[in-house]
């Protein structure tokens, strides 16, 4: 099944392109980058990647015409989209991130960013996630507790907690870590950069399709 399956990388031109793209070789799709000249977009799995400025990457989605594409695409049956780091934030409501900008609206809510009065900003290394309770998650239950990469500043804080799927603790503070709606998946960490259990959430996306 996997072999058979077309995924699709935005280019945002601020993120770490080539390491996803490989991992999704890796895994065994069939991976192609999504640029504005991209006609077809006949995807099972669209991924929206993305590290650095919030508005810069609104402003691509909006000149590249990918916000009619990215909804377009979650129109049609069994069909997923994943964010990644800025690329899950992008998906929310609004952020605050130099000033109030406006995302993709698909998960009510907005980005925030991480009090730095007690802890070092950005958040970067290794961390673990915890399983929210009563949710609706969407890996393997063996990856809980299991320590993922992490790069940022701001975080996101969803509306509805039903879309929270687990929480992560920085020095005493609890940011929600991944989230769920319908099929729509993201996560704060970067399962590219995470080894084999990264690679693993990658690998079971299409559970979902």
């Amino acid at each position: 099944m996997i072999k058979n399956l077309k995924v699709g990388i935005i280019n945002l031109e601020i993120h770490n392109l080539f390491s996803i793209y490989e991992a999704c070789k890796k895994i065994g799709y069939k991976t192609s980058i999504i640029q504005k000249s991209t006609k077809n977009y006949n995807f099972d799995i669209i991924i929206l990647p993305g590290v650095g400025s919030y508005r810069f990457a609104m402003k691509k989605i909006s000149q590249e015409n990918f916000k009619y594409e990215i909804n377009n695409h979650l129109q049609k049956q069994n069909k997923i989209l994943f964010g990644i780091c800025l690329g899950m934030q992008l998906l929310f409501t609004k952020s605050e991130e130099f000033g109030y900008t406006k995302g993709l609206d698909i998960i009510p809510g907005e980005v925030i960013k991480i009090d730095n009065r007690s802890r070092r900003v950005p958040h970067t290394g290794w961390n673990e996630i915890i399983l929210k309770k009563k949710t609706d998650y969407f890996f393997d239950k063996t990856l809980l507790k299991k320590k993922f990469y992490f790069t940022h500043s701001y975080y996101c804080k969803p509306k509805l907690q039903k879309h929270v799927c687990t929480t992560t603790n920085y020095l005493g503070f609890n940011f929600c870590s991944s989230i769920k709606k319908e099929n729509v998946i993201a996560t704060q960490f970067h399962p590219e950069k995470s080894g084999a259990e990264g690679l693993k959430i990658i690998k079971d996306l299409p559970k979902f399709i």
